[in-house]
C-alpha cells in the first residue's frame, strides 16, 4: 500500500481545495501518471471528497506496509490512472459549477481602510476609492479580485489563494506581502516579501520575489523586473522624494498617490530612459504637474478628468 509523504498529502489537500489551480492539477497529474499505486492513492482521496462534498483534510499516513514492486500488470496501473485523471478532470468541473459567492467592496472612507479577509492570516489595507471582490467564505474559497485602485495584501495561510489581475492573468500565493495597482488600462503587482506566482493565459509562469514588480499594459504581455524603490506604496507611505529615480518608478507613485494616470505613449517611450530628482512631498496634484513638467521639459496633456499623457515636443 502506497505510503504518501507529508508534502503528496499536502499537495491532493491543495488540489481538492482548489482544483481550478493550473499548477495543481498539472502536478497532481504528472503524480497519477508515475505510479500505480500513487495513482490509487489520489483516486481514494478524491473519491472521499467527491462523496463527502466538500474539503477532507490530509489523511493519515496508513501503517507501513510490504509493497509487491512487481508490475506484470501493467494493466491495472493504467486504469487506476486513467480513472484518477478522469475523476481530477471531474472534480475541476464540479468546482466551476459552484463558483464562490464573491462579496464587493469599495473603500468609501475617504482615507486608507484595512479590510480582513480570513481571521487572523489575510487581509489587505485599500486606498481610498478602491474596489475589489472576495469570497463570501475565503477560508474555504480563498479568491479575491482587485477592480480598480490599490490594495496591499498581507497573505499568510496553508492553501494557496487566487486571485484574477485581468482576463488574462492569474495569480497564487500562500505566503507573501504585496501591492496590485488596477486601472482599466494596466495593472501591477509589486512583491514586498515572499513569492506570488503570475500566470498568463500565453506564455511563460512568472515567479516574483521581493523588491521585484509585474505589470501588464492593454494588450501588451506581462513584464518583469526588479525595480529601485517601493514607488508603488506611495500612496500608503506618503513618501514622494525621490533621487536619480527612473521616470517609470516616479510615475507609479504619483499615480497612486494622487489617484491619477500619468501615461507615457509609445511615441515618446524615450523619456522612460530619464531620471529624476525631485520631492513633491506635501503638494497638490496641479503642483505635482506643474513640477513635473518643469523636470521633464516636456508637455503633460491632459486626456480626461484623471488621465494625462506625457508628451514629446
Amino acid at each position: 500500500m502506497y505510503q504518501p509523504d507529508e508534502d503528496i498529502s499536502e499537495l491532493v489537500s491543495s488540489f481538492i481545495a482548489s482544483p481550478q489551480d493550473p499548477l495543481l492539477r498539472e502536478q497532481v497529474a504528472a503524480f497519477v501518471a508515475a505510479d500505480p499505486e500513487q495513482a490509487v492513492y489520489v483516486e481514494n482521496r478524491l473519491l472521499a471528497w467527491l462523496e463527502e462534498g466538500r474539503f477532507v483534510r490530509p489523511m493519515p499516513p496508513a501503517p507501513v506496509m510490504p509493497v509487491n514492486h512487481h508490475r506484470s500488470f501493467s494493466w491495472k496501473w493504467l486504469a487506476a490512472a486513467t480513472i484518477a485523471l478522469l475523476i481530477i478532470a471531474g472534480a475541476w468541473l464540479l468546482w466551476e459549477k459552484q463558483p464562490a459567492e464573491m462579496l464587493l467592496y469599495t473603500n468609501h472612507t475617504g482615507r486608507i481602510d484595512t479590510l480582513q479577509l480570513e481571521k487572523g492570516s489575510s487581509s489587505v489595507i485599500t486606498n481610498k476609492g478602491t474596489t475589489l471582490t472576495y469570497a463570501a467564505q475565503f477560508e474555504v474559497t480563498p479568491e479575491v479580485s482587485v477592480i480598480t485602485g490599490d490594495a496591499y495584501f498581507n497573505i499568510h495561510r496553508e492553501h494557496r489563494i487566487r486571485m484574477r489581475l485581468d482576463e488574462h492573468t492569474v495569480l497564487y500565493t500562500a505566503n507573501a506581502v504585496f501591492n496590485v495597482h488596477r486601472t482599466a488600462s494596466v495593472f501591477q503587482v509589486y512583491v514586498v516579501k515572499g513569492r506570488v506566482t503570475l500566470v498568463p493565459d500565453k506564455g511563460n509562469k512568472l515567479q516574483l520575489t521581493a523588491n521585484m514588480q509585474a505589470k501588464r499594459e492593454l494588450h501588451q504581455p506581462v513584464q518583469k523586473k526588479t525595480v529601485k524603490s517601493p514607488s508603488l506604496l506611495a500612496w500608503k507611505t506618503g513618501r514622494l522624494k525621490f533621487r536619480n529615480v527612473p521616470l517609470e518608478e516616479v510615475l507609479d507613485a504619483v499615480n497612486g498617490y494622487y489617484g491619477l494616470e500619468i501615461l507615457v505613449p509609445p511615441s515618446a517611450d524615450q523619456l522612460y530612459r530619464r531620471r529624476l530628482t525631485a520631492d513633491f512631498e506635501n503638494k497638490s496634484a496641479a503642483e505635482m504637474l506643474g513640477l513635473l513638467h518643469k523636470a521633464l521639459n516636456a508637455p503633460i496633456v491632459k486626456d480626461s478628468a484623471n488621465r494625462y499623457y506625457v508628451t514629446i515636443k
